[in-house]
């Protein structure tokens, strides 16, 4: 209307193109808005109209809201789903796990992470959906691979992650956690994104197929009473839960049908949660006969690495407020503006400074003098002896989970080949030597 360039028919052309144009936008809005109420109504009242529940209930669901969130994260879902399968959209390269997260991967993450309410709805959807099919997924002990941040744990789970005897989570299953088979479904065409570095900056490449850490996300919605804002607690035998137990055995029978949907023997879920070094006394209470895999390595080069990464996330939850967000989901709470300790019995930690190396080292000390009180249901392995004789060190780890090499695997690939480097010029050389005693004792104790 301001452009002197154009007289006023021009004008009064523009403007009546621009009012069909908005009345056409208007209607296309109108008719998705329409046959999403349709497709999410039309099931529950004519469920009333035949009889079969009574109206006063079926409008209830209706208007409660868990149902009209689980509606729409499954209309966004499968929306987003259609969109990019006919697009066809480019790869996408560089940046971090969010990185490729777009505005509408972002509102379906705060769709799934919106509450606890949200999460459990999901997972009973997912069970009464697929329940045939979890009934009859063999029952098999999982297997855990825990350890301090920084331990050697993600290289050890890409090792193993492929292995057709274990099913693990992968990037791809978020955000959806709770109900990965009907995610599974949905999502079973999504673009595929180039594989990035992750955001530890470390080297170790990721991919939608990727596994990743991801069953904190259940232990936080079963006990939540366990996360304060300075400290994790410890999990003691004595905070058993039943129906958490039936949960995760529930969930570790999808993780098997999806990873290997034609395995004919049973298939152990293999989990890689730093987290789990806090429940060392319950793991074995709620899953008899689990296996507890620990890495251990040399403390210098441990403290020094965790020390690294936390000014590496601080740096980056100050910059990306939804990177900080998805760790905090998830519960990575090992670094940055997310840290909080476990409270270990060994408390080594008061008065120390988050932003010094020593603080890290004393950490190390708290985490593996508590190890140390667990070591009789533990498999130890040193990060030393994967990295030095990897054939030799996974064909005992293996043994000793009573899982196959049938197809002649080799390891050295997965494991840096260069020695740990020390870093001894950063830490107290008192705190330093109580780190190595304890180091010692623990590694006289790995697999060998």
């Amino acid at each position: 209307m301001l452009d002197n360039n154009l007289n006023d028919d021009a004008k009064e052309y523009i403007v009546r193109d621009a009012g069909v144009q908005l009345i056409k936008l208007a209607g296309e809005i109108g008719w998705r808005i329409l046959l999403a109420l349709l497709a999410v109504g039309v099931p529950v009242v004519a469920a009333a109209v035949l009889g079969l529940v009574p109206h006063k209930d079926s409008m209830g669901v209706l208007m409660r809201a868990d149902f009209i969130v689980v509606a729409s994260v499954l209309a966004i879902g499968l929306g987003l789903f259609l969109r990019r399968h006919q697009s066809a959209e480019a790869e996408e390269t560089g940046g971090n796990e969010t990185s490729s997260y777009g505005s509408g991967d972002r509102l379906m993450h705060a769709l799934a992470f919106s509450g606890p309410r949200v999460k459990k709805t999901l997972a009973r959807v997912d069970d009464s959906l697929f329940a045939g099919r979890i009934s009859k997924t063999p029952k098999a002990p999982p297997i855990f691979i825990t350890s301090l941040a920084r331990g050697g744990t993600t290289a050890l789970l890409n090792a193993l992650h492929d292995m057709p005897e274990v099913a693990t989570h992968r990037y791809a299953d978020m955000p959806f956690l709770s109900a990965p088979m009907l995610w599974s479904r949905l999502a079973s065409q999504r673009r595929h994104i180039v594989e990035r570095e992750r955001s530890h900056r470390d080297g170790i490449k990721i991919g939608l197929q990727s596994p990743e850490a991801f069953d904190e996300v259940f232990w936080m919605l079963h006990w939540p009473e366990k996360y304060h804002e300075t400290r994790i607690d410890l999990w003691l035998s004595g905070d058993f839960k039943v129906e958490a137990q039936e949960f995760f055995n529930k969930h570790f029978n999808k993780m098997a049908q999806i990873r290997r949907p034609r395995s004919r023997g049973t298939v152990r879920y293999l989990s890689k949660n730093n987290a789990n070094i806090a429940r060392l006394s319950l793991l074995p209470k709620i899953f008899p006969d689990c296996q507890i895999v620990v890495p251990l390595r040399e403390p210098s080069a441990h403290a020094a690495s965790l020390y690294r990464q936390h000014k590496n996330f601080a740096k980056l939850h100050a910059e990306d407020d939804f990177s900080k967000r998805y760790m905090g989901d998830i519960g990575h709470f090992e670094f940055g503006a997310l840290h909080r300790p476990i409270a270990f019995s060994h408390n080594f930690l008061t008065g120390r400074d988050l932003e010094q190396p020593d603080y890290w080292l004393a950490y190390w000390i708290t985490c593996f003098e508590h190890i140390a009180d667990h070591i009789d249901s533990l498999i130890l392995l040193k990060q030393d002896d994967l990295r030095e004789k990897p054939e030799q060190t996974m064909e005992c780890l293996l043994a000793s989970l009573g899982l196959s090499n049938t197809a002649s695997k080799q390891w050295d690939g997965y494991f840096r080949r260069e020695p740990d480097a020390a870093r001894d010029d950063l830490f107290d050389k008192a705190l330093l030597a109580r780190a190595r005693t304890v180091y010692e004792h623990l590694g006289s104790l790995a697999l060998r």
